[in-house]
């Protein structure tokens, strides 16, 4: 299986949008003498030959799971604490959250089904009562272990716990000793670390269960937002063009809606190839030149029309960020009027693009906006306005209800069930409140 840690991070930021401060701002660092993963509470470690051997949810799973750790201020909780007791009480409790979210437990995870109704300290509490003291052991059960000493459970390693606990003790103390020249320099990584815990210290407080269920809360209420939008389109196209122009602000991420490396006509597997043009011979072996091969392009037209909300128009360009990943990509927008193409080479382009429109829908000008040399051509649409005269081979994306016909091309609907599915929801899950 193939690891890809850009593409993990993606999907738990659209799995977690709670926890994504914390997902975006963590540094992600490979570490081969480390068996599986784990977190020092800054930055999550992990083993790449583990995770290759791992399906894409089982790797999903471990990242979220270090997440957490850092999201609840695991490491900084533990003081006082039994370490194996606790370890045993953060994993239990986090994994029965992400296995609720659709995610499996690795193998060797621990797996206590009613931990979901606890939050960490709650669980430690009983397994602490539960945990018989070994007679031949002269140190209390609150002892803290060794220098050396692991109290793994599970199937990621918290043996980095006590090293960090003790650096956020020194970092504390010697914090007021900085130079003004340190603290200069050191300026713009505090503000993020900063930020960063200022989030960590309000998730903790909230606990595990009020944390994930706000979670679920905010995944809703977009999906919601997103049908009530579809739910009440517009039933006319109109005619005139507003030009104003529309700003979208934090379009973010999501998991893609259609499989673009099928959809799209060519696909790019590698950025370069062998190839046999203008090869030579050397000590009588045929040695071929290292080519560059040209990644597919692609024209993308949005509809911005009146009847295109911000959150719709949002989950276009979402799309276009997915697209971007397998194709050169060029976007523009319409309404009765075209434009202009943006050419995107990051998702940044995309949160920086002018957005221009507001007016009815003229699907004659999407169509005549592609120019003849690209294959790949797309329109994201809400579909709301009379067919194009002109057959065009493009791919019609249509959100909502509205049911249409072009001449040539294929449409992809997106209705409800797949929207439902987009966002990963166990909509009847009643969790519990505190």
């Amino acid at each position: 299986m193939n690891f890809n840690i850009e593409q993990i991070k993606r999907k738990m930021l659209v799995k977690y949008p709670f926890f994504g401060s914390v997902v975006a701002n963590v540094t992600y660092k490979e570490n081969k003498e480390i068996s599986t993963a784990g977190t020092d509470g800054e930055t999550i470690y992990y083993n790449p030959e583990f995770l290759k051997k791992l399906k894409t949810d089982e790797q999903t799973f471990i990242f979220a799971h270090e997440v957490c750790h850092i999201a609840f201020n695991h490491i900084k909780r533990s003081e006082g604490k039994d370490p194996e007791t606790w370890n045993k009480a953060t994993d239990g409790v986090i994994n029965q959250f992400l296995k609720r979210d659709g995610l499996k437990i690795v193998e060797g995870g621990i797996d206590i089904p009613e931990a979901i109704n606890y939050d960490a300290e709650e669980l430690y509490a009983i397994l602490l009562k539960e945990k018989k003291p070994n007679p031949n052991e002269n140190q209390s059960q609150e002892q803290e272990p060794s220098e050396g000493q692991n109290h793994d459970v599970g199937h990621d390693t918290h043996s980095m716990w006590k090293k960090a606990l003790k650096k956020s003790k020194e970092t504390e103390s010697k914090s007021h000793e900085e130079s003004q020249t340190d603290e200069q320099k050191r300026k713009e990584e505090k503000e993020r670390e900063t930020k960063l815990q200022q989030e960590i210290d309000k998730i903790s407080k909230m606990g595990e269960i009020n944390a994930f269920n706000e979670n679920l809360k905010e995944k809703r209420k977009e999906l919601e937002a997103l049908k009530q939008v579809l739910s009440k389109q517009a039933m006319g196209a109109g005619s005139s063009t507003n030009s104003e122009e529309r700003i979208i602000n934090n379009i973010g991420k999501s998991k893609p809606i259609i499989d673009w490396r099928y959809v799209l006509r060519e696909t790019i597997k590698y950025n370069v190839d062998w190839s046999y043009k203008n090869a030579y011979i050397e000590d009588g072996v045929v040695i071929a030149n290292l080519e560059e091969q040209p990644m597919p392009e692609t024209e993308i037209v949005i509809d911005t029309s009146g009847s295109i909300d911000e959150l719709l128009l949002k989950n276009f360009l979402r799309e276009c960020k997915n697209i971007l990943k397998y194709s050169k990509v060029k976007v523009g927008c319409f309404d009765t009027k075209f434009y202009g193409f943006h050419e995107i080479r990051t998702e940044e382009d995309i949160e920086n693009m002018r957005f221009e429109g507001g007016g009815g829908t003229d699907f004659n000008v999407a169509v005549r906006a592609f120019t003849r040399r690209v294959e790949n051509k797309i329109i994201f649409t809400d579909g709301i306005a009379s067919m194009p005269d002109i057959q065009v081979n493009a791919i019609w994306i249509v959100f909502g209800q509205r049911k249409i016909n072009p001449k040539g091309g294929k449409v992809i609907q997106i209705n409800e069930e797949q929207l439902n599915r987009l966002y990963s929801y166990d909509i009847s899950y009643k969790g519990k409140s505190r």
